[in-house]
């Protein structure tokens, strides 16, 4: 008995008090559901991906996407389904055209004949206290008397941890064509919006800017600098700015279609002409966005 009250006493010097641990409770974390996986930090939502339609009779397409996008302070700063633009969602990438050896066969942005089935989705913290959410997705296009399967997608959607009260999510998509020609391309006018785009609420009250300076919308794609700044300028919308970059393939992009009413936010690409994909081709997709306290605003 004296020997083995030696040996644990021992064993308790060598391996020193048990501390807890600061950091437990303060990191990215994530709680799935059937539909949904919901990112957190410390207990307050950072985003909510929809991995299953809502309503998959009415709206098979709505799936796929960061529904909610939140603040560290749990401001909403995104909407999805909004009264005035009902297929536009809160963090997404859509196309409205979808083509197989040049040939529209469905339409991504407006949600017609284009389905998604995410298949796997998994979540794996990391040493810094973040955490990325990975999912795994089949492009099944409906619009004909057979399902058509046209890409397979692996999205990585990572939340690093707060840093001097600063959230930064950054999105990994790799597209893949199934199809001998697949096709991708933005609206047929001039705009040719598509690709990633984000419904921040109140945009009649946001202000842009890049690299330094102020961007003012006027209805056309605009060329500007690889990152785009939004902030509210009402003391009574959200005092947050964001802040977001794009790259297609590892370029920036530095095309952009901004609203200054209600509507979405894009940064443009490839554009009106579809960007072509060989079977077994991939594109790769990598976005960033920046959520950090704006500067203080006058209230009037």
């Amino acid at each position: 008995m004296r020997l083995r009250a030696l040996l644990t006493a021992a064993l308790f010097l060598i391996a020193g008090p048990v501390l807890a641990d600061p950091a437990i409770g303060k990191r990215v974390d994530a709680v799935f559901a059937d539909d949904a996986v919901t990112l957190t930090e410390a207990g307050k939502t950072v985003l909510v991906y929809r991995t299953k339609p809502l309503d998959p009779a009415a709206e098979p397409g709505r799936a796929n996407y960061v529904g909610q996008l939140y603040a560290p302070d749990g401001t909403a700063l995104t909407e999805d389904k909004p009264g005035d633009h009902p297929h536009q969602r809160g963090v997404w990438w859509a196309w409205m055209k979808v083509q197989s050896d040049g040939k529209t066969i469905a339409d991504g942005w407006y949600m017609k004949g284009l389905t998604y089935f995410v298949r796997e989705k998994k979540f794996l913290g990391d040493a810094e206290g973040g955490g990325t959410l990975t999912v795994n997705v089949d492009w099944m296009v409906n619009s004909g008397p057979e399902l058509v399967y046209v890409a397979t997608e692996t999205t990585r959607v990572t939340v690093r941890p707060l840093k001097a009260g600063s959230r930064r999510v950054e999105f990994d998509t790799i597209i893949t064509s199934r199809v001998n020609a697949l096709g991708l391309g933005g609206s047929e006018d001039d705009r040719g919006f598509g690709g990633f785009s984000i419904r921040l609420v109140e945009p009649e009250k946001l202000a842009f800017s890049s690299g330094g300076k102020a961007i003012v919308p006027n209805g056309s794609a605009i060329t500007a600098g690889a990152n785009m700044g939004f902030a509210w300028t009402d003391a009574a919308s959200p005092a947050w700015a964001v802040g977001l970059a794009c790259k297609a393939n590892g370029q920036a992009i530095t095309r952009w279609m901004l609203y200054n009413d209600r509507s979405m936010q894009n940064c443009v690409f490839p554009g009106r002409a579809p960007l072509v994909l060989k079977k077994d081709e991939a594109l790769r997709l990598q976005e960033t966005l920046v959520i950090r306290p704006a500067a203080k605003k006058k209230v009037p």
